[in-house]
C-alpha cells in the first residue's frame, strides 16, 4: 500500500507549524513559507481565502490536534504521569534536535496580538483542548473533575513556561525541573 503525498494545503500547514515554532507568527512570511513548502503562490488563496490569518488559524488548530492526540496516546494506559513524562520527553527531543531554535506553535499564536483576534482565539481554544485532554487523563486516574481541571491548567502553564526558559537558556533543565515538580504534584 502506498501513501499519498501530502497536497499543497497539508504542506502549507506542516511548514507553517515548523516556521511558527522557529520564528513566531509575525516573522513567518508567506514567501518563505511558499518556498519551504514547495507550494505555488495561488495555493495559499485557494486553500486559505482569508490569507495568512486563515492559514495561521489552521496551523494553530492542527498543532493542537497533534498535541491532543499525543496526550490521548500517552494517557491510554491510565497513568497520568506517563502524560507528563511523554510530553516533556518529546519537548526535550525537539529542543535538542533543533538546537533550541524551536518552541510551541500555540504559544506563538497566543502572541499574535490584538490585531489578529482569529489567531489568538484559535490559541485560546488550543490551550483549552490540551488542558482538557490532560484533565481527562487525571480524571481517568481517579481525580475529581475540579481538581483535575485546575492541575491540568497548571501543568500546561508550567510546561509552556519551561519551554520559553529552555529556549532562552539553551538548556533542557527547565523542562526537567518542571517534569520533576509535576510528578511530585500529581502523586
Amino acid at each position: 500500500m502506498t501513501s499519498k503525498a501530502p497536497g499543497p494545503r497539508e504542506r502549507l500547514i506542516a511548514t507553517g507549524i515548523a516556521m511558527v515554532r522557529e520564528r513566531g507568527i509575525h516573522a513567518t512570511g508567506l514567501s518563505d513559507l511558499l518556498k519551504r513548502s514547495s507550494a505555488a503562490r495561488n495555493s495559499i488563496y485557494q486553500h486559505f481565502p482569508g490569507g495568512k490569518t486563515e492559514l495561521m488559524v489552521a496551523v494553530t488548530e492542527t498543532a493542537a490536534g497533534v498535541i491532543g492526540a499525543r496526550i490521548d496516546r500517552l494517557a491510554a494506559d491510565g497513568d497520568p504521569l506517563a502524560v507528563i513524562h511523554g510530553l516533556i520527553d518529546r519537548w526535550v527531543a525537539d529542543m535538542q534536535e533543533a538546537d533550541f531554535a524551536t518552541g510551541c506553535p500555540i504559544a506563538a499564536a497566543s502572541l499574535a496580538g490584538p490585531d489578529e483576534p482569529p489567531i489568538t482565539e484559535a490559541a485560546a481554544r488550543a490551550f483549552t483542548l490540551i488542558s482538557d485532554r490532560v484533565a481527562a487523563a487525571l480524571t481517568a486516574s481517579g481525580m475529581d473533575d475540579e481538581t483535575a481541571r485546575s492541575r491540568a491548567s497548571f501543568a500546561v502553564s508550567a510546561i509552556e513556561g519551561a519551554l520559553l526558559q529552555a529556549r532562552a537558556q539553551r538548556s533542557i533543565q527547565p523542562l526537567r525541573d518542571v517534569e520533576s515538580e509535576l510528578v511530585r504534584y500529581f502523586r
